[in-house]
């Protein structure tokens, strides 16, 4: 999804509105220039958005505040996250109206709509920036936090006025509760609660795995889908009792059931908590039965391209979700799909046909929306097709229109608690199914990163094997998707290899790859929170860089910022040779000693520290690894601090390396003159948080490294940095410097001038 740097915005609205106005004029039509405008708003509107963010200078800052909450904590292990709706500018400081922050072993109750008075420490927003994984950043942009934080004391605040939307929320949050007591089980009671009200915190990662690679998470969140279940069932069931009004009243069918079902799905958006995706899809709904009550027929793409005018005014950055490109694809895909029904003369058939383009439909969305999954999750469920086919009907005619009339009898004070039931079992059934088809084995499939060329390919297969005129060979377009999904990035030649220093906060995570071998030097860290490096950034990098089999993982030591992740790692890679430091408690591992050689692909792999009989745990029995080809090398020094540095220096081995990864972070208690000089690089890499709390780098490090002429990389500023090693030269790329976008910190692209050949 492109999108303009936040400075260019000016400069977009010209040049926008140029290739409109001549695309317009070439093609005798408005909707271009229409459509351009819609485009050149956003870009304004992402500018604007992005100057209301807190600044870096405020970083660390402590700040009173006082507001409520807008939406429903999250709690897992003595700590809850929750959305913070600022009432109150800190002395001196102009607060974002919204703030993301966590309260760890919180002294009261934490719940939706509650008021509070708050002690804050807060940051700028700020996300990893790797490969692959979730883009916390642009997801932060997208729901408008101007600042996250964490909460340092805090009370209940009594005096801060009830809105609407404050009224609203808790009314939202006590219609969950009362569903919550009368649901069968903790799986039923997490779905119906998240297809009632859009409360999805009670989802655990359990239940995002199944859904996941199920390919049915969509059907968890209160959408288009949902929105569009309501609506039709409302339309149909209104007009058929509208025409046994009197015939006056009769001629109006459309018109009342198109009132009717408008008013339905607003209020079960509403009830959801009118969620963008419910935005998103009341304005395509209210667009497509203003066609309908013209009683004109009308082109689909005329539909389509005035509600996505109308999302890009009202809601410029629904331009960043995935959802938003998925909800008008999919709607694409079936209006190109559509046929004019057949008459049939026999029921049976009329059923079998409805049944046939129901599955037409559900392959044609499969197919059609792969570019943007592919893109947007970097995975693909294989059991999707099959499992949609049956859980979309379950949803339509089951579980959507139950919880529905259930919520409204609560609402309204009549009795539900039959329907609740009724629903949690067969939300308990659906669970059950899912987890069946998970045990099946099919699961995901990984989507390695895809450059320009294979992308191209794919969207042109998908064009051609949904195109609406029957095209000789549209078997074809099958091909071309395949093909681009198993396109493998690039391996390096032999003599070569590339290291991906990931960027994991404070901790240590290197990929190392050669013509046709990859190593992980450490795992990143796992967290109380349940995020878990290893399961949520490494791994997911491998697979984008196209590691299909791990060679050997590295274990420096067993600090958890180091070996934090190596659990979830060696469960997606499983039987990979683990090499680790005598304090790593892995089974089956091997001790990491000094001497230990190995070569892949004329790469030569050396372990230079801890000595066999040393007697060194902790950071000084890192495990470091020198890498190297016949001109280049590479230094991974774990956490050693002075004490093993003398070590090395007084063991006389090859330290010579053009980059390193510098011990501890950049800790001063690394780094010793003497080291540095030893080495030689020319570019050292710090693996460190963004403005991290230790201070590291720190400036005395930074100093040392600078003298001996190295240049210095932080992970925490411009993201994975990717570097090539061979034997003439050395290539250096960061993620911050590639990918700069409007909710990315500016970060300028820098280049570097190494020295090549030892």
């Amino acid at each position: 999804m492109w999108l303009v740097p936040v400075g260019a915005a000016a400069v977009t609205v010209v040049t926008l509105a140029a290739l409109a106005a001549a695309t317009a004029w070439i093609l005798r039509r408005a909707w271009p220039l229409v459509i351009a405008v819609a485009m050149a708003w956003a870009s304004v509107h992402l500018a604007s958005a992005a100057a209301e963010r807190l600044a870096p200078s405020e970083n660390g800052r402590d700040v009173a505040v006082r507001g409520w909450i807008d939406g429903f904590p999250s709690h897992s292990d003595e700590q809850v996250t929750f959305s913070l709706r600022t009432e109150r500018d800190a002395e001196g400081l102009a607060l974002p109206s919204r703030l993301r922050l966590t309260w760890y072993d919180p002294p009261i109750e934490l719940r939706a709509a509650m008021a509070l008075d708050l002690e804050v420490r807060l940051k700028a927003p700020r996300g990893l920036a790797n490969p692959a994984g979730f883009d916390y950043e642009r997801w932060l942009f997208a729901e408008r936090y101007g600042a996250t934080g964490y909460v340092r004391s805090g009370t209940t605040a009594t005096t801060l006025e009830h809105s609407l939307a404050r009224r609203w929320l808790a009314f939202r949050a006590t219609l969950a509760e009362r569903i919550a007591v009368l649901a069968t089980s903790s799986d039923a009671r997490a779905l119906v609660i998240a297809l009632a009200i859009g409360d999805r915190s009670r989802l655990e990662r359990g239940h995002w795995r199944v859904l996941r690679e199920t390919g049915t998470n969509h059907l968890v969140a209160i959408s288009g889908l949902h929105v569009g279940i309501v609506a039709t069932w409302l339309f149909f069931l209104m007009r058929r009792l509208w025409l046994r009004a009197p015939m006056m009243l009769a001629i109006y069918d459309i018109e009342a059931a198109s009132v009717v079902s408008l008013s339905g799905a607003a209020l079960y958006a509403a009830i959801a908590g009118f969620s963008v995706p419910t935005q998103r899809a009341l304005i395509m709904l209210a667009v497509a039965l203003a066609f309908v009550v013209s009683r004109r027929a009308a082109v689909m793409v005329s539909g389509v391209a005035i509600a996505t005018v109308i999302v890009m005014i009202l809601d410029p950055l629904a331009i960043l979700s995935s959802g938003f490109w998925m909800s008008f694809g999919a709607v694409a895909v079936l209006s190109t799909l559509a046929r004019r029904p057949y008459p049939q003369h026999s029921r049976t058939a009329a059923i079998a046909l409805r049944f046939r383009e129901a599955v037409r439909a559900q392959w044609g969305i499969t197919i059609g929306l792969v570019p943007i999954i592919a893109v947007a999750f970097g995975e693909l469920s294989l059991a999707a097709p099959f499992v949609n086919l049956i859980a979309i009907p379950v949803f339509a005619l089951f579980l959507v229109p139950l919880m529905l009339v259930a919520t409204v009898c609560l609402a309204v004070g009549l009795p539900a608690d039959w329907l609740i039931i009724l629903a949690s079992s067969c939300a308990d059934w659906v669970f059950l199914g899912l987890q069946w088809s998970v045990a099946a084995g099919l699961g995901t499939v990984t989507v390695p990163g895809l450059s320009i060329v294979p992308a191209v390919l794919m969207l042109a297969g998908v064009v051609v094997a949904l195109s609406a005129q029957p095209l000789p060979g549209r078997f074809l377009g099958g091909f071309a998707i395949v093909s681009a999904l198993t396109n493998t990035p690039a391996r390096p030649p032999p003599a070569t290899f590339k290291a991906t220093v990931l960027d994991v906060g404070h901790g240590l995570a290197v990929i190392v790859q050669t013509a046709e071998h990859a190593l992980l030097y450490d795992t990143g860290a796992r967290y109380r929170s349940g995020f878990d490096m290893g399961r949520d950034v490494v791994s997911p990098a491998m697979r984008r860089l196209g590691v299909s089999r791990l060679d050997q993982i590295v274990v420096s030591h067993a600090d958890n910022d180091h070996a934090g992740g190596l659990e979830a790692v060696s469960a997606a890679y499983p039987g990979t040779p683990i090499l680790a430091a005598r304090d790593v408690a892995a089974t089956p591992a091997d001790r990491c000693v000094a001497g230990q050689r190995w070569q892949w692909d004329r790469v030569q792999f050396e372990v230079l520290h801890p000595e066999p009989d040393a007697n060194l745990d902790g950071n000084d029995g890192s495990c470091v690894l020198r890498v190297a080809t016949a001109g280049s090398a590479l230094l991974l020094t774990g956490d050693i601090e002075v004490r093993a540095e003398r070590a090395l220096l007084r063991s006389q081995i090859d330290l010579a390396a053009d980059v390193v990864v510098v011990p501890h972070h950049g800790s001063a208690t690394s780094s010793s003159a003497a080291f540095v000089d030893r080495t030689g690089a020319s570019l050292a890499i710090v693996s460190a948080a963004f403005d991290n709390r230790w201070g590291f780098p720190r400036s005395g490090v930074v100093e040392r490294w600078h003298q001996s002429g190295a240049e210095i990389l932080v992970t925490g500023d411009v993201g994975a940095i990717e570097l090539v090693l061979g034997d003439e030269r050395i290539d250096v790329s960061a993620t911050r410097w590639r990918w700069q976008r409007p909710w990315m910190a500016d970060v300028p692209v820098r280049r570097i001038a190494l020295r090549y050949g030892r």
